[in-house]
């Protein structure tokens, strides 16, 4: 059986969620929120000289797009990769491999993906919270 409760929120606002573990005396601490935010992508943090990978120019091995063209102020260009936390974060949920880009379907879509890491005397009442404060698809891995 898994322990970690996951639903889709589709304005990201888990107060009334909150409230009710609360009520419900669930301490706050394993409930996590990844918000569309976090989806983004991001800018490199550093970008390679194109020279490096093409031995650079004037020798034959330029490739069109990469080696021509001005370098810009900060470096040769911004390049952008996926936000490697945000695999991070839903690789410690435990969201089996073939559903995480339905996850992140859901992020990029503007919505967020609401977790709670229970025990197993608390995952039923857990799972039952999440139905009721209206989060979607709701499921337990």
């Amino acid at each position: 059986m898994g322990l970690v409760v996951t639903g889709i929120s589709q304005n990201g606002d888990i107060k009334a969620l909150e409230n009710a573990l609360k009520t419900a005396g669930f301490p706050l601490d394993p409930l996590q929120l990844i918000g569309p935010d976090d989806s983004t992508q991001s800018p490199a943090r550093g970008v390679v000289n194109p020279g490096y990978i093409t031995g650079g120019t004037g020798q034959g091995t330029g490739v069109p797009g990469l080696t021509s063209g001005t370098p810009t102020p900060g470096g040769y260009g911004t390049q952008y990769f996926r936000n490697e936390t945000l695999s991070d974060r839903l690789g410690d949920l435990e969201i089996p491999d073939d559903e995480v880009e339905n996850y992140v379907g859901a992020l990029e879509a503007g919505r967020s993906v609401v977790a709670y890491f229970a025990k197993p005397e608390t995952i039923d009442k857990v799972t039952e919270l999440f139905r009721a404060g209206g989060l979607a698809k709701v499921k337990t891995f």
